[in-house]
């Protein structure tokens, strides 16, 4: 099998290119909920099976390719939304870190309160 960018298949028919959409779409979906429910995602290869499409596209005739137009918009709002949900992740894990870090400070570094003195009390 002939390879197309970074390793990706080569994607020569339309066919192809439309199922490879399909499926991306497919994993863009789950990597979200994966996000969502605080999991590790992995999108290692992922821009090789687009740049994959985007050469299939580039071969076929201008009025074949631009059929599949509504789904690569789709994918470009899907990756959109993924990108910012994962920012938003990123911004929630730096802010819980920076309370856990400066919590466990405190406790380290922090003088415990003084006890109250005991004895009579001046008037």
């Amino acid at each position: 099998m002939n390879g197309g960018p970074g390793g990706a298949p080569s994607l020569t028919d339309m066919a192809a290119i439309e199922r490879e959409l399909d499926m991306i779409a497919l994993a863009i979906g789950d990597t979200r909920v994966a996000l969502q429910a605080g999991g590790v995602i992995d999108l290692a290869g992922l821009d090789d099976r687009v740049a994959s499409i985007c050469a299939g596209l580039e071969a076929q005739p201008h009025e074949t390719a631009r059929v599949l137009m509504p789904k690569l918009t789709l994918l470009v709002q899907d990756l959109t939304m993924l990108s910012t949900a994962c920012a938003q992740v990123q911004a929630d894990t730096e802010l819980a870190l920076r309370k856990v870090s400066g919590s466990r400070a405190s406790q380290a570094y922090g003088r415990p309160p003084l006890p109250p003195i005991s004895g009579p009390v001046r008037d």
